[in-house]
């Protein structure tokens, strides 16, 4: 083999990839150094990014023949050595590298397609696959790309030896993968930089971290068939790397160097190409990250600019849009939100001319009801939202299709929008809300004369969080008193915090799952935004949050979200697997022994245990109340064990009856507690009734099975046994203050005789009779958990039930001590409030608290209880009328704006310069973004006008300040110092001086 011949393909090589062939294809084409642009790479991505499709098809000819050649003259030269072609391909890529700036990847995978096709083509549906399987993985995006690149380039050995089986053409081919590899990762991506300075498309799936919060809404809603003008948006990653280019962890030396840098940001080509995309008139918007987000709305601090007429005013718009990024108010807000600052996208659309436009809530924004708010104003939807004029404010409610359509007709005739208009607003509000999984939206809108174009959609922010009963409703039924929460509350939000730590791990650093549940209306709800929040940390699909609110089905979780959480969820599964194994010992050396304890320390043969009256406590002493409180101090630490048992062991029989496919018809159920006992009533009803009847068909009376049972020493000493094995047992088990069936034999006496009436039992028994190995198999592996489950349900009942009565002892000495008024009192009562009183030794007096907490309990059973609830307000079942201003009453009604109710003293606010002093009640003129630094230092605000949509509104309600607005002549009217009540639910002012 002649050295020298090789050495001199070799050279000449490495020459021809010096050429820079690509470089010279976009000179010609569009007169632009690719070396001055992007990344500075001189390839063929490069070249149709920043020389457009021309300079681009000339580079890739030019990149095929200088791959092809170099192969080309060593097969021929070298016919019997075709090693030497893929090697030669080695110095061309190196030069192309070194001297030219381009990867080579193009004259490679050319240089081999010639060599060996087979070859090549298997190397590339492997590289296809492999860019599959990462977009699964990371979702589509450059991160999938440059992997499937370089696993395309380092797998290229594998091929060469699979097709030709040589070890000098394998190494060679190991030698030029090893290069391209090592270039990939050095390189630039201009595809990925080109992604920076591109504009995106509302017809685009966006990210919001890249285009904002509002423009990634927009799309969501443009792509699912909403009415939402076409738009562009100028990212802010642009910003973000041209800071890291300016230098790395710098601090900003002032916002005028922040502002003038924005300005060198937007080249004449992308003014150029939005001008070319929209041709008339246009309006410019920001979309910040954060903006319109799901707890933040910064609703007015960043500037909107339109209409824009030309290419000048458009980038002297977009600069302004960039710059109110860094406006002191913009910062302020972000400071008090605790917001980072980060980066501004750029929103440009078409300006809509509009006959009228607006603002309206999918939801009463002051407590969730089930109206839609809309406010609207002749010409465009800043008007509203500006705050300085007063809209025509319309409440729509939708509780019922009939309420609805009433409505609506009433509104016909006073309103200054057509009733077919109203009605398309309300059904957009509601299929919008619908389309973000039931989250309340705030949305603004506009009508040209022909359709309702939507411009913006957020989340409802003061709307947080979201509370459903779908769980809760069969945890803990009914209206709930005092005492039951107040030990409910700590162990079912201690345990199912200990459960989502096991799956999360690091990541539940952040939630406060004392925040899982809570009281609403004397009902109990769980926290669906919290548990929403969990579910998508768990990666569990977005319907998540649907079946929290809506009760509708959750679908499969994506496998990328599914992989990340795997070690969690192996972690919950181990411990799900060990549960029998760990009850069992706890069993024994926990709850067996406690239950004993307590059966002693309850005295058995008590007659009607735990329901001592007063007159049986001749001598209450604070020492024996002090044992009393030790002892219901001691079973809640029981009981947190065992609640922990009790929720993961129906977790864990609920999955393995979907792993094993198994339905409850087929387990056996017989040592559960409530079908256990009423299976022992009824072989006591049975034996009742053949001692009454001489034939089993024969009719017996009531009458004739009472005086029987009276008459049966025997039969009562089988009851009494039956109420001392399942007397623990109540209608609600998880609620202490309902009684057990031991409190109340009477009524389970007259069950018992009822039974004894029927000739038959209800209950059949189960028989496997024709099971398949499988099913066996699969059935016992599901009831050995079932049985277990019913031994935690037990003595989960029992220690409540102890709980319960040791209550009731309790109860019992303060009702003796005057402290309680009568029975049952003490369940108003919580358990802080019980520790306290025992262990001060002092007299207390509940009679006004418990008075007031069981009116409550009252009106709460008779009131609708709604599935949701929006914020920590139930909503209002009256309706709220707007009136007129009546001096008589000293009550000026305004439209409410932002719950809560203060008394306080008048501070005039004519500037938003005015000094507000400390607790003072701002009374202004108008509110707009503006005022956002005084209003956030005022204990209430009364403006002069604007609406429950309008900036001012939404700061109130995200801050939790009341605020009422349309309140004429207020400044005027009202003085310094005046003391007023604001009331922010009813919208009334009312003058207490």
């Amino acid at each position: 083999m002649p050295l020298p011949t090789i050495a001199l393909l070799l050279a000449a090589s490495f020459s021809l990839g010096a050429l820079p062939l690509t470089g010279w294809a976009v000179r010609v084409f569009t007169r632009r150094d690719l070396r001055a642009l992007g990344t500075g790479n001189v390839g063929v991505s490069a070249a149709f990014i920043h020389g457009g499709k021309l300079a681009g098809i000339a580079a890739v000819l030019a990149e095929i023949a200088r791959g092809i050649l170099p192969v080309l003259a060593g097969r021929f030269c070298f016919p019997d050595a075709p090693a030497i072609a893929i090697a030669l391909l080695i110095p061309l890529v190196a030069g192309r590298y070194a001297i030219a700036r381009g990867g080579g990847v193009t004259n490679a995978v050319w240089g081999l397609l010639v060599f060996s096709p087979p070859m090549a083509v298997s190397s590339g549906i492997w590289g296809l696959l492999v860019w599959g399987l990462a977009q699964r993985w990371w979702g589509e995006g450059d991160r999938a790309r440059l992997f499937a690149s370089r696993c395309g380039c380092l797998c290229t050995p594998i091929w060469v030896w699979v097709w030709r089986q040589s070890i000098p053409e394998f190494l060679a081919a190991t030698g030029l993968a090893l290069l391209l590899a090592a270039i990939n990762f050095s390189q630039g991506d201009d595809m990925a930089l080109s992604k920076s300075e591109q504009l995106f498309s509302l017809d685009d799936s966006l990210d919001a971290a890249i285009c904002g919060d509002k423009a990634a809404k927009l799309s969501q809603l443009k792509r699912a068939g909403f009415n939402v003008p076409a738009g562009f948006i100028l990212s802010s990653k642009e910003e973000g790397r041209r800071k890291k280019e300016e230098g790395r962890g710098k601090r900003r030396e002032g916002r005028r160097n922040e502002e003038n840098a924005d300005r060198l940001l937007i080249s004449n080509s992308v003014i150029q190409n939005l001008k070319s995309k929209i041709q008339n008139r246009i309006i410019v918007r920001s979309s910040a990250a954060g903006e319109d987000g799901d707890t933040s709305s910064a609703a007015g601090q960043y500037q909107t600019i339109g209409p824009v007429f030309t290419e000048a005013e458009l980038l002297d718009a977009i600069n302004r849009c960039r710059q109110s990024y860094w406006t002191a108010e913009a910062v302020a807000y972000r400071r008090q939100r605790q917001l980072p600052d980060t980066q501004m996208a750029v929103l440009i659309q078409p300006y809509i001319d509009s006959e009228f436009a607006g603002v309206m809530f999918s939801r009463n924004p002051l407590d969730g009801g089930s109206q839609v708010i809309i406010e609207a104003l002749p010409g465009g939807a800043e008007a509203v939202v500006g705050g300085k004029c007063t809209p025509v404010h319309l409440e729509i409610d939708f509780s019922t299709p009939e309420s609805l359509e009433k409505q609506l007709t009433e509104l016909k005739s006073n309103s200054i929008l057509a009733q077919s208009i109203l009605a398309e607003l309300v059904k957009q509000a509601q299929a919008i809300e619908a389309f973000f999984h039931g989250i309340p939206q705030d949305i603004e809108w506009s009508w040209d004369g022909e359709k309702v174009w939507i411009l913006q959609s957020r989340p409802i922010t003061n709307l947080q969080p979201f509370w459903t009963r779908t769980i809760a409703a069969e945890v803990i039924p009914g209206a709930i008193r005092p005492l039951t929460w107040s030990i409910n509350r700590p162990l079912t939000c201690g345990v199912w915090g200990e459960i989502f730590k096991v799956v999360l791990g690091d990541r539940a650093s952040g939630l406060n799952f004392n925040e899982t549940a809570t009281l609403l209306g004397s009902h109990a709800y769980f926290n669906a935004t919290l548990l929403g929040e969990i579910f998508r940390m768990m990666g569990l699909p977005e319907q998540g949050l649907e079946f929290l609110l809506r009760g509708q089905k959750m679908g499969k979780p994506p496998l990328r979200k599914i992989v990340p959480n795997l070690p969690g969820l192996w972690r919950l599964v181990q411990r799900e697997r060990a549960l029998n194994a760990e009850f069992k010992g706890d069993r024994t050396s926990i709850f067996l022994p406690a239950l004993q304890s307590l059966d002693k320390e309850e005295g058995r043969g008590k007659k009607e245990e735990g329901r001592g009256s007063s007159e049986e406590i001749l001598m209450p002493n604070y020492q024996h109340l002090s044992e009393l409180l030790e002892r219901a101090e001691q079973i809640q630490e029981w009981l947190k064990p065992i609640t922990y048992y009790n929720i993961l062991g129906p977790i864990g029989l609920a999955i393995r009856k979907a792993i094993f496919r198994v339905s409850d018809e087929l387990l056996d159920n017989d040592t559960a507690p409530e079908i256990a006992s009423v299976r022992a009533l009824q072989q006591l009803a049975k034996k009742l009734r053949q001692g009454a009847v001489s034939q089993p068909d024969e009719t017996v009376s009531v009458g004739h099975l009472a005086q029987r049972f009276a008459e049966s020493p025997a039969l009562q000493a089988d009851f009494e046994k039956w109420l001392d094995i399942y007397g623990y047992l109540s209608e609600v088990g998880t609620d202490i203050a309902v009684p057990t069936w031991r409190e109340q034999p009477e009524i389970y006496q007259k069950l018992l005789i009822t039974m004894a009436q029927k000739a038959e039992s209800n209950l059949v028994e189960r028989r496997k009779i024709g099971l398949t190995f499988s099913l066996k198999w699969r059935l016992d592996k599901c009831e050995e958990r079932a049985l277990v489950k019913n031994e935690i349900s037990e003595i989960y009942a029992r220690l409540l039930a102890h709980l319960r009565w040791t209550f009731l002892e309790i109860e019992a000495c303060g009702l003796a001590m005057q402290m309680f008024q009568e029975s049952g009192d003490i369940f108003y009562v919580e358990f802080g409030e019980i520790q306290q009183w025992i262990r001060s030794g002092a007299s207390v007096s509940f009679k006004d608290t418990i008075r007031e907490r069981r009116d409550r309990l009252v009106a709460d059973r008779d009131r609708p209880i709604p599935p949701v609830v929006y914020g920590n307000l139930l909503p209002n079942s009256q309706t709220r009328a707007i009136e007129l201003a009546t001096s008589e009453t000293n009550i000026i009604q305004g439209i409410p704006a932002s719950i809560g109710r203060v008394e306080g003293f008048v501070k005039i606010c004519r500037t938003a310069n005015t000094d507000l002093g400390e607790n003072a009640i701002a009374v202004v003129p108008y509110t707009d973004a503006g005022w956002a630094p005084l209003l956030l230092g005022a204990t209430a605000i009364i403006a002069e006008v604007g609406g429950q949509l309008s900036h001012g509104a939404i700061i109130a309600r995200e801050y939790k300040i009341p605020a009422v607005m349309n309140i004429a002549e207020a400044t005027t009217r009202l003085r310094d110092g005046q003391k007023v009540r604001v009331d922010g639910y009813l919208g009334t002012v009312e003058l207490l001086e």
